[in-house]
């Protein structure tokens, strides 16, 4: 039998390496985000700036409010409360002064009050004790009066004046002139009236 294993002599063929070029791989990097309490801190809640803004509107309008209606004080309110005569040469006079204003005290100081005839042939100044008068506050304030001409009865013209300083909590000082006319008064002796409300003097800052 023929041999049927053959050898194959040659040259052998090259080996040829293949090699493909491919991209670096990509790698996504993200900014790692800042802690919880960090990321709180630096950027607050919408409701907290929020509030914030509200409180200082409020306090703004309040301080606002407060100054315009301090800086538009009115003048204190004075009536003839009783008149009482003794004689016609010792009266006790009491005249009632009201604070209407509701964030200003009132100090008076130099306060006068002068009694004069209707027909201005004499006058008698009778000065007062300076005081504080609080917010809202009503003081009674008694002038005794000496020394007027004897006569039975007489018509009067009382004035009061003083220097008086409205005052309130942070605000500057406002120092003013009080003049106050009570108009024409009639006194006798032996009077004792209590006159009220109903007599209002005309008061000018």
């Amino acid at each position: 039998m023929e041999n049927q294993t053959r050898v194959a002599i040659g040259i052998p063929a090259p080996n040829y390496l293949i090699t493909t070029h491919q991209p670096p791989p990509f790698i996504a990097t993200y900014p790692t985000p800042p802690p919880a309490q960090q990321q709180s801190l630096s950027c607050p809640p919408l409701f907290i700036i929020t509030s914030i803004l509200i409180i200082i509107l409020f306090v703004s309008l309040a301080f606002t409010g407060f100054y315009f209606t301090y800086q538009q004080s009115n003048p204190p309110i004075i009536r003839i409360e009783s008149i009482a005569a003794f004689n016609i040469t010792n009266w006790l006079i009491t005249l009632s002064l009201k604070n209407p204003n509701k964030y200003a005290s009132i100090h008076y100081e130099k306060i006068q009050v002068s009694v004069s005839e209707f027909d201005d042939k004499w006058r008698v100044i009778c000065p007062v004790d300076e005081f504080d008068q609080v917010e809202n506050g009503e003081n009674l304030m008694d002038v005794d009066v000496f020394g007027l001409v004897d006569s039975k009865m007489v018509e009067v013209v009382l004035k009061m004046d003083a220097v008086v300083c409205l005052q309130a909590k942070y605000m500057q000082k406002h120092w003013q002139m009080l003049e106050v006319d009570c108009g024409v008064v009639v006194v006798q002796p032996r009077m004792n009236t209590t006159v009220g409300r109903s007599n209002r003097c005309n008061v000018r800052l």
